[in-house]
């Protein structure tokens, strides 16, 4: 008779099934297993079956995606779909340098060069640059400006290896801790040359010749990469004697991120031969420390490797141009792409792709133009791709929480356990990020598990957006927040020409082109107009009752025409205005050459329906602001959930601190302009 039971993975099942078919013998038909040395043996197999099946069930599991654990065994299953893992990722920094040279016989030297290597300290690390950065002198003050300087944390590593094709040679950087991305390969002719040929890192091998000079890259055990080139068919391949030359970068990652402090410690050589020290060097810091990151986890593999392979080297649907922006651009944090045929009205033949930056700034229009032209080469020809800014909505929530006093919590403590309840519940629900939408049930409801003592858990939801003006134009601007606007007085129509209403929109500080003199608010009346207005005392004195339009159903603000000339504190200086009345701030701009820009106005706003508050666009992040958190004794009454007279959009004049929820991403590279914009 044959095993009756072979699926059993159990110790207990095992042995079951061992003695169940012994007795399947008349030699053991009645005999008892328990009371003998035999008991032993069918103990031995038992264990023996147990862990075998457990080895071959974990052997299969390791074979494919999405069950296996091990990291190695992901990447070499990644590595069938042709995708490449992203390495740790240098922290850098951008800089501007400012060297006075020295004059000979009268005159400056042309330009000035900065060795490639360590140039800088910072936060307890070395920051370097990848290659010589050379800059014009100015002849008339002797002065060589570095711009823009980008700098990269780590240290700068070459590794040399002499071909021998008998040995069958592997290439390996044989740093865990390697960025890639800096990842530069020379091959010299023979180890006496100072010639060497540059080749170029692929993933596509349909466009190469015999002689291209090309490598491809793969992650190998323990985290490690290895080189590998052409065969001369694919790509040309590397002969006996010649000098494979490695250089990279081997970094910290993303613990350097945030560093601000740098100390000039390189050394600038100019075309005369003169060398500067490090105290005739003026040091400006453009950009803090950003963009380092980890080796990128296993999660993250399982999730693009399988789109990435599905894209083919081509985008055709949405997820496609979303997997290839990832790859190429590292500033990405997240990405969304939809087609024009999904708005309203319907724009056809675009797709619209939307970046959320590490960094949080938007792109720039150089790379957006960058970004957008790299995408052609994967798109139908007859397909625009149009790369735009998110759109962000921010939540602002006020906590108010009563406690059992007797319970044995304190308020520090409550506070405490509820701020780490709201990131737990932010990173399980997405929120910071594209295709989110807020709940205040869940909110809420993650705030009472926080802590045992919490008795009661009550909010103020209000959304803040901002509009971005243009200095110095006449223009109206639009905002929406997706879903209906709070109507303060529903019965009121306004049809007596007396009844007001509470305002339900409020706007930050601005100033204007006709009133550059005074701070202007504006406002809602409650029945679909905006008015503007300064404050005067205590009391509130409007200067245009249409200064624009809402609409409360569909969430809709146009706020406009206006010419905005300062806003947030960001006002033109004094002797760039001219103001003829000082208590309406009534004047002309003297010098528009000197107004700021890049102005921002904040607008805070009730919601008709605080309890989902969803994405206006598939465009759209919703971000939840660092909530204000009031703990008090059970029994305390609780504020009116519409926080009516209670609007503070002034406080948000400075983006928010926001709930730091992590994202997961891949990298890549692409040319950036402005420090890293």
């Amino acid at each position: 008779m044959q095993p009756n039971n072979l699926t059993a993975l159990d110790f207990e099942d095992i042995k079951d099934s061992i003695k169940s078919y012994l007795r399947t013998r008349t030699e053991f038909s009645d005999y008892d297993f328990e009371g003998s040395a035999l008991s032993y043996l069918v103990d031995t197999l038992a264990y023996n079956t147990y862990y075998t099946s457990f080895n071959a069930n974990m052997a299969l599991n390791e074979a494919f995606l999405p069950s296996a654990s091990v990291r190695d065994n992901i990447v070499k299953v990644a590595k069938l779909l042709n995708y490449t893992p992203r390495s740790v990722i240098c922290s850098k920094a951008c800089l501007n340098l400012k060297v006075q040279t020295q004059a000979v016989n009268g005159f400056y030297p042309s330009s000035a060069t900065l060795p490639r290597g360590p140039v800088a300290t910072g936060g307890n690390y070395i920051w370097n640059v990848l290659d010589d950065v050379t800059a014009e002198v100015n002849p008339s003050t002797g002065i060589a400006e570095f711009d823009n300087l980008e700098i990269y944390e780590g240290s700068l590593i070459e590794y040399s290896y002499i071909v021998n094709t008998f040995a069958k040679q592997k290439y390996i950087i044989n740093s865990e801790d390697a960025d890639i991305s800096t990842l530069s390969v020379r091959v010299k002719p023979n180890e006496t040359s100072t010639n060497s040929d540059l080749y170029s890192k692929v993933d596509n091998i349909t466009n190469l010749e015999a002689t291209t000079r090309v490598y491809f890259i793969s992650e190998t055990d323990d985290m490690r990469y290895q080189i590998r080139f052409g065969d001369d068919s694919i790509g040309r391949s590397v002969k006996d004697g010649e000098v494979v030359v490695l250089r990279y970068m081997v970094t910290a990652g993303k613990s350097a991120n945030g560093t601000q402090t740098f100390a000039f410690v390189g050394t600038v050589r100019d075309s005369n031969e003169t060398s500067y020290s490090p105290s005739v060097v003026n040091v400006t810091v453009k950009s803090k420390a950003v963009l380092g990151d980890d080796a990128e986890p296993v999660e993250s593999i399982k999730y693009y490797a399988p789109r990435y392979y599905s894209a083919q080297y081509r985008a055709v649907t949405a997820q496609d141009y979303e997997v290839i922006t990832k790859n190429i651009y590292s500033n990405a944090a997240a990405v969304v792409a939809f087609g024009g045929d999904s708005l309203n009205p319907p724009v056809y033949g675009k797709v619209y792709l939307v970046v959320k930056t590490k960094t949080g700034s938007n792109l720039n229009d150089q790379t957006k133009k960058s970004l957008s032209s790299q995408l052609r080469s994967y798109g139908m020809a007859s397909i625009e791709v149009v790369v735009t800014d998110p759109d962000n909505i921010y939540i602002n929530p006020k906590i108010f929480v009563n406690y059992d006093t007797g319970c044995g919590s304190n308020t520090s403590q409550i506070k405490s356990d509820i701020s780490a309840a709201i990131l737990d519940w932010g990173t399980q629900s997405k929120i910071n990020n594209f295709n989110a939408s807020f709940s205040t049930q869940q909110f809420e409801r993650a705030i009472e598990l926080s802590n045992k003592c919490i008795t009661d858990v009550t909010t103020q939801i209000t959304i803040l957006k901002y509009i971005q003006p243009n200095t110095n134009q006449t223009n109206t601007y639009c905002i929406s927040t997706g879903s209906p606007i709070y109507n303060s007085a529903p019965s009121q129509d306004g049809s007596d020409g007396d009844c007001k209403k509470e305002p339900v929109i409020l706007s930050g500080p601005f100033r204007t082109a006709d009133r550059p003199g005074i701070d202007q608010y504006f406002e809602d009346d409650g029945y679909g107009n905006l008015r503007t207005f300064y404050n005067t005392g205590n009391r509130k004195v409007y200067t245009n009752n249409a200064a624009g339009t809402v609409n409360y159903s569909t969430g809709e603000i146009c706020f406009g025409p206006i010419n905005i000339i300062g806003a947030g504190g960001q006002n033109p200086a004094d002797a760039d205005i001219s103001v003829t009345d000082s208590t309406t701030g009534a004047g002309s701009v003297v010098n528009i050459d000197n107004l700021p820009t890049g102005l921002s106005i904040p607008v805070q706003i009730i919601p008709s329906n605080s309890s989902v508050i969803p994405a206006t666009t598939p465009g759209t992040i919703i971000n939840v602001i660092s909530p204000e958190i009031a703990v008090s004794p059970i029994g305390t009454q609780f504020p009116s959930a519409i926080p009516l007279n209670s609007l503070t959009p002034s406080v948000f004049n400075v983006v928010p601190e926001l709930l730091d929820v992590p994202d997961i991403d891949n990298s890549g590279s692409v040319n950036t302009s402005a420090c890293f914009t």
